[in-house]
């Protein structure tokens, strides 16, 4: 990735409205794609966003599944959120209202305040996350991808501090190559051969202007083919 200045310097209120609860999945592969062509050029340069699976190098013959150990009380609350701002509709929003605080978020004049989402919860999110993926391992064997890997998104700071948990969740997605887990600043890599967890920090600006440019691609402003989607070194030498 070719992160600019422009992109360093975007800001949450740049964006005119909230990401519509429709697209999050779309956000999620491409931010994705984002983090393992920051991460690994080398590689996922050859990869592009596409359909079963989520992410495919360019020759077909590899892929990776995405997908988000987003909790559904979490997820509930984003999606009324969204709706709450998207809306100019005073009762709807007292509607909207009612639920987010009903599911123990609070709204104020600056923003919104979660709930604080326990340990257990984030275990079984990333657990059911994975269980998702693991059914369709099969269909892309058939269609021929020699190898299959997974990335898990984790959209908040972490909860687990332990890092044998993650090593426990990640080695269930049996059948895939590589599992990936990214969460606040970093990217857990699992390798299921020797069984072993590393973790590649992500500078926190980095990890940010990641999330800028996977919304500005969603809304359009960035194409798939802008040379910020592109590592400069990585294309000199090849």
């Amino acid at each position: 990735m070719h992160i600019t200045d422009k992109i360093y310097n975007v800001q949450w209120y740049d964006f005119d409205k909230p990401l519509e609860l429709e697209k999050m999945k779309i956000y999620d592969d491409i931010f994705a794609l984002a983090v393992l062509r920051y991460c690994y050029p080398e590689i996922y340069n050859h990869f592009i966003k596409d359909e079963s699976p989520d992410l495919q190098k360019d020759d077909r013959t590899q892929g990776v599944e995405v997908t988000s150990a987003r909790n559904e009380i979490i997820a509930s609350i984003d999606g009324n959120f969204a709706n709450y701002r998207l809306t100019d509709n005073s009762a709807k929003q007292a509607r909207l209202k009612t639920k987010i605080e009903k599911a123990g978020a609070k709204l104020d004049s600056i923003g919104i305040l979660y709930p604080k989402v326990t340990e257990q919860q984030e275990i079984e999110a990333i657990e059911q996350s994975i269980q998702k993926k693991i059914s369709k391992l099969s269909n892309y064997q058939k269609k021929g991808f020699t190898k299959m890997e997974l990335i898990v998104r984790c959209p908040s700071p972490p909860c687990i501090l332990n890092k044998d948990i993650y090593i426990e969740l990640m080695s269930k997605a049996k059948g895939y190559d590589t599992v990936y887990l990214t969460t606040h600043s970093c990217l857990m890599v699992y390798h299921h051969v020797d069984k072993y967890l590393s973790i590649k920090k992500i500078p926190e600006k980095d990890y940010i202007a990641l999330e800028a440019i996977a919304r500005l691609t969603v809304d359009g402003k960035i194409k798939p083919d802008n040379s910020i989607w592109e590592t400069p070194v990585y294309n000199k030498n090849n």
